[in-house]
């Protein structure tokens, strides 16, 4: 049978030792740093955080929108921005990388580990995920590592990335979801399901119906309202074919999670958008075998 193909660009961040690049070129605010130093690269992390933590958000942030979000921001990215605020002030209270264990750039690293597994390459993305955290990164906030276990297969140390995230955030639907995904994998459907994450209530309705959905509340119903919104615009038809795709294969329905998947990847926005999502969804389907997938 011949495979599907789907194409993705590769994206990839040009890296650089100073963290914003040809952005601190001539710019008064890095006057005097020497960003080849350690330290005083350090110094330009800090101040390049919110640059780089904003750009970490919006890939996190571009899911299904919430209704009547004052100014458009919904609950869940303003406590993504309260979450940055909390990685800026732990990475400014650290040590410099020249004596972090690990050293390095976390937020470069963290942003390589995007950029490998975008590119498929998933074990080298939890390498780099890994060292982020060695360097100073708050580990709990990781939520691309707990992504890249579940496709490495490491599903315990996926589940504890998760169960630290809603620690952290105890509204965050998504690492819930993500949680029970590998648990089911380590403990089979029902068992995942019994201890499913509680959460606050999503005020975005496909992520809300996807949790309803996990949770056991209803399942034909919460399919039904989930087919219905797939046949929305834009980031709703995606979102509802990704989790109802992963709903199927945590139940070992390959051929619902096959159909689904594929339909996510193929959609405008699974195969245009640069949310960090629409790129795991064409590495699931390429993992899967069941598309071909150009990285």
């Amino acid at each position: 049978m011949e495979l599907p193909k789907l194409a993705c660009s590769a994206r990839a961040a040009t890296v650089t030792r100073c963290p914003l690049g040809p952005l601190a070129t001539g710019n008064p605010w890095f006057g005097g740093l020497d960003v080849g130093g350690v330290r005083n690269a350090w110094q330009a992390t800090m101040l390049a955080s919110m640059v780089l933590g904003s750009a970490l958000i919006r890939r996190k942030s571009r899911r299904p929108k919430s209704v009547g979000a004052a100014f458009g921001l919904s609950k869940t990215s303003k406590n993504r921005r309260e979450g940055l605020f909390n990685v800026v002030a732990t990475l400014a209270a650290a040590p410099s990388p020249a004596v972090a264990k690990g050293g390095g750039n976390p937020f470069l690293l963290v942003q390589e580990g995007e950029e490998a597994f975008k590119k498929n390459k998933v074990e080298e993305s939890v390498e780099l995920f890994d060292k982020a955290a060695q360097s100073g990164y708050p580990k709990a906030r990781l939520w691309q590592r707990g992504l890249s276990l579940y496709y490495a297969k490491d599903f315990q140390s996926g589940s504890e990335q998760f169960r630290k995230d809603v620690e952290m955030n105890p509204n965050d639907t998504e690492e819930s979801i993500w949680a029970f995904l590998c648990e089911a994998q380590l403990l089979g459907f029902q068992q995942a399901r019994r201890q499913i994450l509680t959460v606050g209530v999503d005020p975005r309705p496909v992520m809300r119906t996807a949790m309803a959905l996990f949770r056991g509340d209803d399942d034909a119903k919460s399919i039904a309202a989930l087919e219905d919104l797939s046949a929305g615009g834009r980031s709703d038809v995606f979102y509802s074919c990704l989790y109802l795709g992963l709903f199927y294969e945590a139940k070992g329905d390959t051929e619902n999670a096959r159909r689904y998947l594929l339909k996510a990847t193929s959609c405008k926005y699974g195969a245009t958008s640069t949310d960090y999502m629409a790129d795991l969804a064409r590495v699931h389907v390429a993992r899967r075998g069941w598309a071909e997938v150009e990285f």
